[in-house]
């Protein structure tokens, strides 16, 4: 027998005897190739389709995530996390490997109300966690697409629609329990694993699997939303204008602007959006009027909206992220048909995540030296 030969059966014999293990400590779904829904679960929503994980595994639990972790840590398999799967580069699977899908730890709940204080799964969704708090009143300045994941945003940033006034995603962390690559589970806030607290935020998915988050929401009203459109020919006027405005415009407004639609053929117009936090009418008019006066306005659609998600279903891309982002991958080419089809603007449908999954590395030993780690991707 080669040493080829001799190392293929040794890898073999230790895959299957983690894969025992995994069935008995594991309570959740494990799909494998050739199983009813592996077509659906093996590649994510952006990803190729040509991936094909060996295993797939939808924990209920953080229980089942670190017998996920333990599994593949076990087995020499690389290891990839999926929360919302709206990541471009394939952070959300892979060829051969373990893929814990997080859809089903999605449960959003407000656990204090005084503090405005929220538990929110590690697989749930902005459209999710809108859909919960809005009722209450409640919002946190999180992605503009309420199809992205909680998980894969919060960790790397999370610029929202109220990110003047209310910082980042992660700004509103208040703690997060993460499953580490030792397949240990550890609590993270500022009185408990400091470290790994500041790391988590904003270090993507290197430091663990956060199973979930606590959340300080804050008190919303309904919020002025829309886009404001100049001729393309003003694109550089207009452009300065808005940079020079936003230094000095008030916290509650919050602007993008987009200048290379794809879609719009030659001589796109360029978007400006805005989002007011408020819903005095004086106010919002006394903000946004300088951006209107910028150019020679062509569009303008701004009005008084709901911040919870009622509006029309996000867009799952966009179409800037199709052309910046390998405008010839199959991700691209689904992201425009996508888009042929949708319409409509609102706080929770109108544009693109600003942050992405974690880069692919592996884990860095915390808080204790793991079995032989897994390279992990986040989405």
């Amino acid at each position: 027998m080669t040493r080829t030969a001799v190392n293929w059966a040794a890898e073999g014999t230790r895959e299957n005897s983690a894969l025992r293990t995994l069935r008995r400590d594991f309570g959740g779904g494990i799909i494998e190739p050739g199983g009813a829904e592996y077509e659906s679960a093996r590649h994510s929503r952006l990803a190729s389709e040509t991936d094909s994980p060996a295993y797939v595994l939808r924990p209920r639990n953080a229980g089942d995530v670190r017998a996920g972790v333990r599994f593949a840590a076990r087995a020499g398999l690389e290891l990839s996390v999926r929360g919302g799967g709206h990541g471009f580069p394939r952070f959300g699977t892979n060829d051969g490997g373990v893929v814990i899908d997080l859809s089903g730890l999605a449960n959003v709940e407000i656990t204090g109300k005084e503090r405005h204080r929220v538990r929110i799964g590690g697989g749930a969704t902005w459209g999710q966690v809108a859909a919960v708090l809005g009722p209450h009143g409640l919002a946190i300045s999180s992605g503009d697409t309420k199809s992205v994941g909680v998980g894969g945003l919060t960790l790397s940033g999370g610029v929202g629609w109220k990110v003047r006034k209310y910082g980042l995603a992660l700004d509103s962390v208040a703690a997060a329990e993460v499953i580490t690559a030792s397949g240990e589970a550890v609590r993270a806030s500022a009185a408990e694993n400091q470290e790994l607290f500041w790391a988590i935020r904003g270090g993507g998915g290197n430091f663990g699997i956060v199973t979930a988050f606590e959340f300080t929401a804050h008190p919303t009203s309904d919020v002025f939303f829309g886009k404001i459109a100049f001729p393309a020919a003003e694109a550089a006027s207009v452009l300065r204008g808005w940079a020079d405005y936003l230094r000095v415009a008030p916290v509650e407004l919050t602007s993008t602007v987009e200048f290379a639609n794809p879609f719009a053929g030659s001589g796109a117009p360029v978007e400006v959006h805005v989002a007011f936090d408020g819903d005095d009418p004086g106010a919002a008019a006394r903000a946004i009027g300088p951006v209107r006066r910028l150019g020679t306005v062509i569009g303008d659609d701004v009005a008084l909206v709901p911040m919870r998600t009622r509006s029309p279903t996000a867009r799952p891309c966009h179409p800037a992220s199709s052309s910046s982002r390998g405008a010839r991958s199959p991700a691209a080419s689904r992201c425009r048909r996508s888009l042929r089809s949708w319409s409509g603007h609102g706080p929770w449908s109108a544009g693109r995540s600003s942050a992405s999954a974690a880069s692919a590395v592996r884990y860095p030993r915390w808080p204790a030296t793991p079995p032989p780690t897994p390279i992990v991707r986040r989405s």
